[in-house]
């Protein structure tokens, strides 16, 4: 049994929140305003990249590797600037609640591009 790719990816994103939504309230108890603005920004910043990968993928799929870097590029930068509005300093070990799952998004757009890559090689065979 196959699982479709847009499903495997929506499941994995939503159980990384739920993860680290319960860790964050119940284990280090901390406020959870932080962390769902911080989650709103990330699934807000993910859709736009799948739906981004998409049409890079149906325009130019030639080019959807390099674009995949060039769009975790811009991610990162985003996150950069964001990271003072969303207060992440006040956090205890900051580094941690926001690092990982900003690795852990970027794996799923990879495996997504991925996905995408050897669906279009299978149809040209």
């Amino acid at each position: 049994m196959k699982i479709n790719p847009n499903i495997l990816v929506t499941v994995l994103f939503f159980l990384t929140f739920l993860i680290h939504f319960s860790l964050w309230k119940f284990v280090f108890h901390l406020d959870e305003i932080v962390i769902v603005k911080f989650y709103l920004f990330l699934s807000v910043m993910f859709m736009m990249m799948i739906t981004l990968v998409v049409l890079i993928n149906k325009t130019v799929p030639q080019f959807l590797g390099l674009s995949v870097i060039g769009l975790i590029l811009l991610k990162f930068g985003l996150m950069y600037l964001i990271r003072k509005k969303l207060n992440f300093e006040s956090v205890p070990d900051y580094k941690f609640h926001f690092i990982i799952p900003y690795f852990v998004l970027t794996a799923l757009l990879t495996y997504y591009a991925i996905m995408l890559i050897n669906h279009d090689k299978k149809q040209e065979n």
